[in-house]
């Protein structure tokens, strides 16, 4: 899950939100690991050993500028005092800041169970990130839990995109991964160009005008939500659950955005390379977008 948010002129906004964003999600999204891990002791969660089930969990930031030739970064195993450091960090919008447990499996790899949240901030604006546990995901009152986590943040925030995604890449949305190309091109103008819709879609204010308007989104029946957000911006909520959510939805969003959704067709099924040594397979994403150019409404 992503919800990107601009930084602009009010950039304590900003740092309450990502401080609530940190808050929130572990408590509500990370489900009955991440409260394992929250109570454990620092010291089993940096054991000198490492046999498999053991558990390493951190926090930590960094920031990239030109006077330092390699990044300024501060790492902790996680514990009640460094969780209050990270906190206080945040208030300068590191580049990077994260909260995040793995791990160890029976190659000696870092692997699931694990969760991460963090922030990755450049170019003007903030992306929040969360992992959600597969029983809260699964489960209506964690469907619920997921909702309120990113609207208490988006009415801080005055968000420009949002991500729920099944398997989702952390920093790619799955209308990005459907357009089989790197996001650096429009992502760098979120403002401008939609990153991604779906089950659960905000628009600032700027570009729910140039889709119509909040009258034209709340009269086109291809939303159970429309409502707007306390620091701006429009909150969208497709079907009332995830579930309901498929490519009849889809298609009816991508008509009403059309005239935000960055250019070029998506697709749905993709060739990948399991290894460099085998042949592509396909495969089908499991996030749904509408296989179509914006261009054939927009011109």
């Amino acid at each position: 899950m992503m919800l990107t948010v601009p930084v602009g002129p009010e950039r304590e906004r900003v740092v309450r939100a990502a401080r609530r964003w940190f808050e929130l999600c572990p408590h509500r999204l990370h489900g009955a690991f991440g409260a394992a891990v929250r109570a454990m002791p620092p010291g089993d969660l940096d054991s000198p050993e490492s046999p498999p089930g053991t558990v390493y969990a951190s926090v930590g930031t960094a920031v990239f500028d030109d006077l330092h030739r390699e990044p300024r970064e501060w790492t902790q195993v996680y514990s009640p005092g460094s969780w209050d450091e990270l906190l206080r960090r945040l208030g300068d919008l590191p580049d990077v800041a994260s909260f995040e447990a793995k791990t160890w499996d029976e190659q000696g790899r870092l692997n699931r169970p694990s969760f991460l949240v963090s922030s990755v901030s450049g170019g003007g604006y903030v992306d929040l990130v969360s992992t959600i546990d597969d029983a809260v995901a699964g489960d209506p009152g964690g469907e619920r839990a997921l909702l309120a986590t990113v609207r208490e943040v988006a009415e801080l925030a005055a968000p420009l995109a949002v991500a729920v995604a099944v398997r989702g890449s952390l920093t790619d949305t799955p209308l990005e991964v459907a357009l089989s190309r790197s996001p650096t091109d429009y992502r760098k103008r979120p403002a401008e160009v939609l990153r991604n819709y779906g089950w659960l879609t905000v628009l600032s204010d700027e570009m729910a005008e140039r889709v119509g308007g909040a009258d034209r989104l709340s009269a086109s029946g291809a939303f159970v939500e429309v409502e707007p957000l306390a620091a701006g911006g429009w909150w969208l909520q497709a079907t009332e659950t995830w579930d309901e959510y498929g490519p009849e939805q889809a298609n009816r969003l991508f008509e009403l955005l059309a005239p935000v959704l960055p250019a070029g067709r998506p697709e749905m099924t993709q060739r990948r390379f399991p290894t460099i040594a085998d042949p592509p397979v396909l495969v089908t994403l499991p996030n749904v977008v509408a296989e179509r150019d914006p261009r054939e409404i927009t011109g």
